[in-house]
């Protein structure tokens, strides 16, 4: 299940949203994609909060939203191995 959280905002607030309401949060790259949402930008957070991933989306001409995919543990497992192997993906949280 797919929920926005928070809509038409800035970036600094998108990455904030995302460390308050997350576990774990990592920067990624731009160009990392969830769950088949390609992140833009020079790079990203992605969070981890249980079981649902939380990560900021970029849509052109509409802005900034923080969207919440629920139960998905093995897209978490995939992505957490993922990023483990990329030294460009820093864990800030």
């Amino acid at each position: 299940m797919l929920t926005c959280e928070f809509n038409n905002t800035t970036l600094k607030e998108c990455e904030n949203c995302i460390k308050e309401i997350s576990e774990d949060v990592y920067i990624v790259p731009g160009g990392y994609k969830v769950k088949g949402f390609i992140l833009i930008g020079t790079t990203s957070p992605v969070g981890f909060s249980g079981n649902d991933i939380i990560f900021q989306f970029t849509k052109p001409c509409l802005g900034f939203f923080v969207i919440k995919l629920k139960n998905e543990t093995e897209e978490i497992k995939k992505l957490r191995d993922q990023y483990k192997k990329d030294k460009n993906v820093k864990k800030i949280k």
